[in-house]
């Protein structure tokens, strides 16, 4: 998924726009995460993030505040899943030749000093 428009117009010139304006042709997009596809999962993985802020009273009932409040958490939530595992495209031109360049990174599998 992309959270821009990655589009590339058909009638530009990518050849001419690489080589004599020097453009650079590229796009991150995000593999999409499970919870996303699957809305019961979805709220079984934000309901502990969003209990420790509220009751099951308070949730029973909530306010407008409260409401805008779970929206943004469950945004942010969303947006972190997303940003973890990022996949970034890029055209490459080598010796007149094109080529995509692509790179991704599972964030899931960074090290984190634990085991060292």
């Amino acid at each position: 998924m992309s959270l821009g428009n990655e589009l590339i117009p058909d009638d530009e010139d990518i050849s001419y726009n690489i080589n004599v304006n020097n453009k650079r042709y590229q796009a991150i997009f995000y593999q999409r995460p499970a919870e996303l596809s699957d809305t019961t999962l979805l709220q079984e993985k934000l309901m502990p993030i969003i209990l420790e802020k509220y009751t099951p009273e308070q949730l029973a009932n909530p306010t407008e505040d409260m409401e805008k409040e779970l929206i943004k958490m469950s945004f942010e939530y969303m947006m972190e899943l997303c940003s973890k595992k990022p996949v970034w495209f890029m055209i490459s031109d080598h010796y007149g030749k094109y080529y995509i360049t692509m790179f991704y990174d599972n964030e899931y599998n960074r090290a984190d000093g634990e085991d060292l």
